[in-house]
């Protein structure tokens, strides 16, 4: 959320009977601070996502270089929020590709980053490495970088685009206008060209209401879509907040405000008009998905269900079982169909379980590995859970290919398109390929499949490595959450002699001393004018007591269904112990910043037939592996005759990055560069002709109280000396 602090002050005047007469006298008066929070999700709507297009995002940055919006933030962990969720630097998500430690960042980087935090206006093309699919897949490549300063604001908008195609988008002719396809189809809407199962990005904004509210995107869509068609209907130039739309032509008298405040704007909206004339493109010129296979294996225009058509149906639903057949464009649009169709499935839709097409991993990785082999298929399983075995019954495969648009030698991603098949249906096809009958043994475990092969053949993924089949990339999470155990401590008593006593008594009557001057001082200031809550204070009170123990928990205010809620805005009750031991982990641990570093594998695919074209050395290279044809899937053929050769197992679980300093202090050693805002209000233009500014009270000066502050000071400051490092 982003919090707007707005300050108001307002003079009134105001006269102070004396004894002798009138004194006419200035007063000022702070109302208080008015702010509001605005979702970033709103403002991430209004950066247009769409024209950025896949593997591309916008963020931005602050005056201090923290982000505000970015795609890799990830603010909560275990369903609390970070301890520094607000405070992740630039450098800290954009990894660039090198090979440097840990908080070494490059002069390139840090000059870099300088340019963005000054708002600087220029674009710059850097190396950079990236992880996908919850840090279990990396990627490296080449982005371009471009970036300029909000005006009014001290906040940097920078927008990153892959290298190789995103420089260039697909932009609708205008013979396929929505306004001359409904002419052309005698006001037929464009709702006809999308079938039972289809969704769009949840996230994305193509039509909205003012007021009105619908119970899905898709709901919320078609309902556009029909009015599109409709006499009348017209573009709104640019989305225009509802309360600006009301008190339009009113002006700014009183009657206008009356009038504009009870005006309900039932039928106004706003529109993205390039997105809505995307997406009907993409709807109209997909329309043969609507159609069965049996119906549109024999269409020119659906090259997909060819595919399928190449085999008989029956031995097509014999050899693969259930599949999933979808199709997802650039414009958010997804489709989706089952075969064979089932009235009863247990399994969530395509289409619901993975709706934000370009924004899903099958999508970035399909797109990404076309240019490595443009006619192979993606295959990948679900790693978001880590529940190993996988549950073969169920578990599903996904293989995607991307589709691009050419326009001589500019090309595009245009869409993905795909299968998504049950494994155990894949599995029991491959076995009865009839390549199978040379086979006479094969191994038939299963539960070894999802996870990752360094765990399951160290020796062999250590071979590999060597040979440069497979790449080791080097990933920092600076982003990591480590749980510090609180130590306790037992000490002994001290030994009480009668000069400790008396020095014991000489520091209880120094202290009290000082603490009743000034009591006695504040309450005298205070005045007679001045009345306090006392029953607030001694509440408030409680529930700081209360809330200060020696574990923290913290509320995810991100997964709260109804964010209106009233009772949000009541102040926290009284928090206990018990309530603690479902949010804290055992042990009496709690969360800390911290870093983490991992080493992630990727297929070097440059020269990789020489590497893999080498011969088998009995057991000194018990392996064959090869690449499989037209899929991004490596086989690897070992000889069970060899023992097992005892390594230590590659890893790709994160470990904690150890430093010679905690985390605050290393950070604080080495600052990065800040900017101060460019205005700063720190007083009002007529407050030094006010008297009465409300300002607290003033302590006279006491020579005879210093020396006992002095021995007050000595006392502490002798016996433990810390030193303090705030950081943010």
């Amino acid at each position: 959320m982003l919090l707007i602090l707005l300050h108001s002050f307002v003079n009134n005047q105001s006269q102070s009977v004396e004894e002798n007469g009138q004194k006419e006298m200035r007063i000022a008066r702070l109302l208080g601070v008015a702010g509001t929070d605005v979702p970033l999700s709103e403002i991430q709507a209004l950066m247009t996502p769409y024209k950025v297009g896949v593997n591309g995002y916008a963020f931005i940055v602050t005056n201090n270089g923290y982000i505000l919006i970015h795609p890799d933030l990830r603010p909560v962990f275990q369903q609390i929020m970070k301890p520094s969720y607000n405070s992740v630097d630039m450098i800290e998500v954009e990894l660039f590709d090198d090979d440097r430690s840990p908080r070494n960042f490059s002069k390139e980087l840090t000059a870099l980053r300088k340019e963005i935090i000054d708002q600087k206006t220029g674009n710059k093309i850097m190396n950079v490495k990236y992880h996908m699919d919850d840090m279990k897949r990396v990627s490296r490549g080449k982005r371009h970088y471009f970036w300029t300063g909000i005006s009014d604001s001290p906040f940097t908008l920078v927008v990153a685009i892959p290298e190789n195609y995103g420089r260039h988008c697909i932009t609708p002719p205008p013979t396929d206008d929505i306004h001359r396809l409904s002419l052309t189809s005698k006001n037929i809407s464009a709702r006809q060209y999308l079938s039972d199962k289809w969704s769009v990005h949840p996230d994305w904004m193509y039509c909205r209401h003012y007021e009105r509210t619908f119970s899905s995107p898709e709901e919320e869509l078609s309902y556009f879509l029909e009015r599109v068609a409709k006499p009348g209907w017209r573009w709104p130039a640019k989305p225009r907040p509802p309360e600006h739309h009301k008190n339009k032509g009113h002006g700014h008298s009183e009657e206008g405000r009356n009038k504009a405040s009870n005006a309900t704007p039932r039928n106004e909206y706003y529109c993205d008009h390039g997105l809505m004339q995307a997406l009907v493109y993409d709807a109209r010129n997909t329309a043969w998905f609507n159609k069965s296979i049996s119906e549109s294996a024999s269409d020119d225009k659906a090259p997909l269900t060819k595919v399928i058509g190449l085999l008989p149906r029956a031995e097509f639903i014999q050899r693969f079982g259930y599949i999933v057949a979808f199709l997802a464009t650039h414009s958010g649009l997804t489709r989706w169909q089952t075969h064979p169709p089932k009235e009863r499935d247990d399994r969530p839709e395509f289409g619901k379980q993975w709706p934000r097409a370009i924004d899903e991993v099958w999508y970035r990785r399909a797109v990404e590995h076309h240019y490595v082999d443009p006619l192979s298929f993606v295959y990948s399983i679900d790693l978001s859970t880590d529940k190993f075995p996988l549950n073969v019954s169920s578990a599903m495969v996904t293989a995607a290919h991307a589709v691009l648009h050419a326009d001589g030698h500019k090309k595009a991603p245009a869409a993905v398109v795909g299968f998504n098949l049950n494994m155990r249906d894949l599995a029991s096809g491959l076995r009865t390929s009839p390549l199978r009958a040379n086979i006479t043994k094969s191994v038939k475990d299963t539960t070894q499949t999802g996870q990752f092969f360094g765990k399951v053949r160290p020796d062999i993924m250590m071979k590999l490595v060597e040979e440069d089949v497979f790449k080791a990339v080097h990933i920092i999470d600076y982003q990591a959450v480590c749980f510090r155990e609180k130590k306790t401590t037992n000490p002994a008593t001290m030994l009480m002699t009668p000069l400790e006593n008396l020095r014991n008594i000489l520091t209880w009557f120094v202290t009290t001393s000082i603490w009743l001057y000034n009591t006695v001082a504040v309450t005298l200031a205070q005045g007679s004018s001045y009345s306090i809550d006392y029953e607030y204070v001694t509440t408030t009170g409680e529930f700081y007591r209360s809330s200060t123990v020696d574990s923290v928990a913290y509320h995810n205010y991100e997964n709260d269904e109804d964010t209106d809620d009233p009772s949000m805005s009541k102040p926290p009750t009284r928090i206990l112990e018990r309530d603690f031991e479902k949010l804290v982990l055992i042990n009496r641990t709690r969360p800390t910043p911290c870093d983490r570093e991992m080493y992630l594998y990727q297929l070097e695919y440059k020269n990789l037939d020489e590497k893999l074209n080498k011969p088998l050395r009995e057991c000194e290279r018990p392996f064959y592996a090869q690449l499989v044809n037209y899929t991004n899937m490596l086989l690897v053929v070992v000889d069970a005759m060899c023992a097992k050769v005892e390594v230590p197992i590659f890893s790709i679980d994160p470990t904690e990055v150890q430093y010679n300093e905690s985390l605050p202090c290393l950070k604080h050693m080495h600052p990065l560069y800040r900017k101060q805002p460019n205005s700063c209000i720190r007083n009002h233009t007529e407050e030094s002709n006010i008297d009465m500014c409300g300002r607290c009270s003033l302590l006279s000066k006491s020579i005879l109280w210093i020396p006992l502050i002095v021995i007050f000071l000595l006392h502490y400051s002798r016996n433990v000396v810390k030193c303090y490092i705030i950081y943010r």
